[in-house]
């Protein structure tokens, strides 16, 4: 289902959609549609690459994550049960 979906745009800008989409022979609907799709892929990408580098380490710590899994599920534990008594 298309939806309607409106946005001010600067004249320059509306004048070279005008001209590629002629030149293209496709509707400005297609042209904003493959634009805004092709943005995504390229965000997406690049930040596929930078969280990769962001994360890659993340258990470089002093504790062992077996000590900090256990930390975490005691706080959970004593949480839960000052709740649930």
């Amino acid at each position: 289902m298309d939806k309607i979906f409106s946005a001010r745009l600067d004249e320059s800008s509306i004048t070279e959609m005008d001209r590629v989409t002629h030149r293209l022979k496709i509707t400005k609907k297609k042209f904003l549609e493959n634009a805004i799709h092709l943005m995504a892929q390229s965000v997406e990408g690049h930040e596929t690459r930078e969280n990769w580098a962001q994360t890659s380490g993340a258990w470089n710590r002093k504790e062992n994550p077996a000590a900090s899994v256990r930390e975490i599920r005691e706080k959970f534990t004593a949480n839960f049960k000052r709740r649930h008594h």
